[in-house]
């Protein structure tokens, strides 16, 4: 068997079937680390031999799941659908060595076969009646249908996974597969194996659904004379009702926590620690970070619960130690017809990236910042907490004189204001400080009120004042 000292190479390999699936995400995340731990590569390819359920779209989107996420990959895309004639070409000659056979069997009498078994109590398995002829030297003429079969051999099948640890199969659980469909195409078991060969892929790690095609693959590499890849299956990721994630528990897409408002920094991270722990309890951590001590040996064996409450508190993390520029390109789709240049609203994005978890909740803090200065929506419970008194047009008018000969128009001059002018009017602060605030935000709470009408800017402050005054002598506003 042919042994070979190379450099470490592995795959992330998505099925288009789909959009990229956060079990995916992961696994492409491993990889990626992995590779980077050991000075190595990654590869993508794309799996689309499935012609019934793959979708070039789909295709596209896993791509722009992928860089939207941070995955980086060195080689790539590569599609299996270029590479139909190679798959071909390589079982052919698994049929020339004699370690493959064409079969003849036609749809009914394998649909027979299987009531057959299914009426004596046994599972199902290929008769193997076309291994038999082909064994005793009958013709397998190329151009009548049929498919190819690897011919599985007797004894035991063992290989040590990274996560798992040892792992044996016997062979004789193993039907005879199948490796070229009667259409022509390849499956997946035949597919992918000649893709690592010829892509030198050193280590295959991916779900733990594929567990039971693994012996499968061992024993095609040992038909082509060469070594398998190291394996490492990852556990499966679970819905907080401990149940394989599904849609029912929850989203389920890499593009549906992107439309949720979730930065990729943070899905990246929260994905990275599912089944695995950097150690010291830490759990912000960037992937230049991890790279250096991440190791799919040290992954966990038992499944990842996905904790949805957890993400949105590791996004909010992210999204505070995230600059105004950092955020900017992944906030704006959530402004709509509020978005601005950047260098308008720096100020109201730094102001307000603490106050929450997603980047719908920063845009719609933002909001009343970027609308009409003359056509803020009062909330209700503002109105009916801070927008009363008789005299309430009376105080605004005089705190809007007092603050239009502020100069400079700063934080500590137009708090400065306000408190002197309540002051002299014998009244607490607090009478003219939360009537502001819902004059410039319309709302029950914000970022100190002050710097808020610092980042409006006293024109746009003075013009919010007006617009509350001339409501509030026109018609007096209730709840």
């Amino acid at each position: 068997m042919c042994r070979l000292i190379r450099p470490v190479k592995l795959r992330f390999a998505p099925s288009p079937t789909g959009y990229l699936h956060v079990g995916g995400a992961r696994t492409a995340i491993f990889n990626l680390l992995h590779a980077r731990r050991h000075n190595g590569a990654m590869l993508l390819r794309i799996e689309d031999t499935d012609v019934e359920r793959s979708r070039q779209h789909h295709a596209e989107q896993i791509v722009s799941s992928l860089k939207w996420l941070g995955v980086e990959w060195d080689e790539g895309p590569i599609y299996q659908s270029d590479r139909l004639d190679r798959y071909r070409e390589r079982a052919n000659k698994l049929v020339e060595l004699g370690l493959a056979y064409r079969c003849y069997c036609t749809v009914e009498e394998l649909d027979a076969d299987r009531a057959a078994g299914e009426a004596a109590g046994r599972a199902y398995r290929y008769s193997g009646r076309c291994r038999t002829r082909a064994e005793a030297g009958e013709p397998q003429p190329a151009d009548v249908a049929h498919v190819i079969r690897f011919k599985v051999p007797e004894g035991s099948i063992d290989f040590h996974d990274l996560i798992r640890g040892d792992v044996h199969f016997d062979a004789k659980e193993i039907d005879d597969f199948v490796l070229i469909r009667s259409d022509g195409y390849p499956t997946y078991h035949l597919s992918v194996v000649v893709d690592d060969i010829d892509m030198e892929i050193t280590h295959v790690a991916r779900g733990d659904d594929h567990l039971s095609n693994t012996p499968k693959h061992i024993l095609l590499f040992g038909a082509y004379n060469v070594e398998a890849p190291v394996f490492a299956h990852l556990p499966l990721i679970l819905g907080s009702d401990k149940k394989r994630l599904s849609k029912r528990t929850g989203a389920t897409s890499a593009e549906e926590y992107r439309e949720m408002g979730i930065v990729p920094e943070a899905l990246f991270n929260f994905l990275m620690l599912l089944g695995w722990s950097p150690g010291g309890d830490r759990e912000l951590i960037t992937p230049d970070e991890a790279a250096p001590i991440f190791d799919l040996s040290d992954v966990h064996k038992a499944p990842a619960v996905f904790d949805v409450e957890k993400l949105l508190w590791m996004n909010g993390q992210h999204l505070m130690r995230m600059t105004a520029d950092q955020i900017y390109p992944h906030l704006l789709p959530f402004l709509g017809e509020h978005a601005k240049p950047l260098d308008e609203i720096r100020a109201v994005i730094d102001m307000n990236k603490p106050r929450g978890r997603t980047l719908k909740d920063v845009a719609a803090q933002m909001t009343p910042y970027l609308a009409d200065d003359t056509s803020i929506v009062y909330e209700d419970e503002a109105v009916k907490k801070h927008l009363k008194g008789d005299d309430l047009a009376q105080r605004m008018s005089e705190l809007r004189n007092a603050l239009a000969t502020v100069e400079p128009f700063d934080i500590q001059t137009t708090e400065q204001a306000l408190r002197t002018l309540a002051e002299s009017k014998g009244l607490g602060a607090g009478k003219y400080i939360h009537p502001l605030r819902v004059a410039l935000l319309g709302v029950v709470s914000s970022p100190p009120i002050f710097d808020v009408a610092v980042t409006l800017g006293k024109e746009r402050t003075l013009r919010r004042l007006d617009a509350l005054i001339a409501k509030l002598t026109s018609a007096p506003l209730s709840s």
